[in-house]
Parts: structure tokens; sequence; C-alpha cells
């Protein structure tokens, strides 16, 4: 149960750490709202495309091998 633990914990470090968003992403006032989450989750692009974060794959818990722009898992989609 120890490790569970130290996991859930060196999680929650990552999302901390993985929530810091540049300040050059999109503004979410000028967008919309997606509700269910946080600001911290998610940016637009200038195209209007939505992009998850890091912090939002965390907490999601799994890779879903995809290819995502910010995938903390360290998943590199083959071309």
């Amino acid at each position: 149960m120890a490790s569970a633990q130290r996991l859930k914990v060196g999680i929650q470090s990552k999302i901390q750490l993985f929530g810091q968003m540049p300040k050059s992403m999109s503004s979410q006032s000028e967008k919309k709202k997606i509700p269910g989450l946080a600001d911290a989750d998610y940016y637009y692009t200038p195209e209007g495309f939505v992009v998850f974060t890091a912090a939002y794959h965390l907490k999601r818990g799994h890779c879903c091998q995809n290819g995502c722009r910010h995938c903390p898992y360290g998943f590199k989609k083959k071309e």
C-alpha cells in the first residue's frame, strides 16, 4: 500500500509541474470553457483546436497511444 501512496504523490507533483501553462497559450477567457475540465487541463491553438496538457493526461491516468502533443508517458506515434 505504501507504493500506491508514493505513486499518488509522484503523479500529483507531476500534475503541478505540468499544470503550468506557457504564456504563449491562448487565454481561456477568449474561448469556450469545457465543462468538467480545469483551465490547466487544455488550451486552444490559434487554429481553434483543443489541446490537452500533460496535467490532463496524468489525471486521466493512462496513455491513449494517439501521439498526443503533451504525452507525459513518452509515447511517440510512428509516422
